[in-house]
């Protein structure tokens, strides 16, 4: 029989290496990158990270490549007193990573599905 954790108890971290939370390193527009490659959001979706953990995880089992972004939109609503008009770009910025990973996921099926 499997043990229940206790209230509290957190998984370890498990986030990608590749997920840049520091905002003073941030460039959503680098000068290299022409607008069709800028990027409003930290997660990278396709990342092999994010596939393995996509194939590996159980049927039952919730994955979010995007969860930084959905933590971003969480603390902005937060901060804010629940005002959704104020955090618009938090969800816009998670609308756009589920889009990119849905896309990916689309167009190369067999690199998302378990083995």
């Amino acid at each position: 029989m499997s043990e229940v954790p206790k209230k509290g108890d957190t998984a370890p971290d498990v986030h990608d290496p590749h997920v840049q939370t520091d905002k003073t390193k941030v460039d959503f527009a680098p000068t290299s990158a022409t607008p069709a490659e800028f990027k409003f959001y930290p997660d990278n979706p396709e990342s092999t990270l994010n596939k393995y953990r996509f194939s590996a995880k159980d049927a039952s089992r919730f994955f979010d490549p995007c969860q930084e972004s959905a933590n971003m939109s969480t603390r902005c609503l937060e901060t804010n007193d629940y005002d959704r008009d104020k955090c618009r770009e938090y969800f816009d910025a998670y609308r756009e990573c589920k889009k990119q990973w849905l896309r990916a996921r689309r167009q190369n099926r067999g690199q998302w599905e378990s083995n």
